[in-house]
């Protein structure tokens, strides 16, 4: 493992550059309210097919792409 591993691992999941066990990278906060509980959406983009999505910050650890995961919208 290499020192970029460990940056990596090290994120929280609503840090920019993490990358979910789905390989699902979060790209940053948006500025648009989320669908859950005093949640905003966070950019995220499929590493496997390069889809760019909304997730809520309370899905991002999980959060599977729906272009090619069959994750949700």
């Amino acid at each position: 493992m290499n020192s970029n591993d460990k940056k990596i691992r090290l994120l929280k999941s609503t840090d920019v550059g993490y990358i979910n066990k789905n390989n699902q990278k979060n790209l940053g906060k948006a500025d648009k309210p989320g669908t859950d509980n005093n949640q905003y959406f966070y950019d995220m983009e499929c590493l496997d097919c390069g889809n760019r999505y909304y997730a809520n910050g309370t899905d991002i650890w999980d959060r599977k792409c729906p272009n090619c995961q069959g994750g949700r919208p």
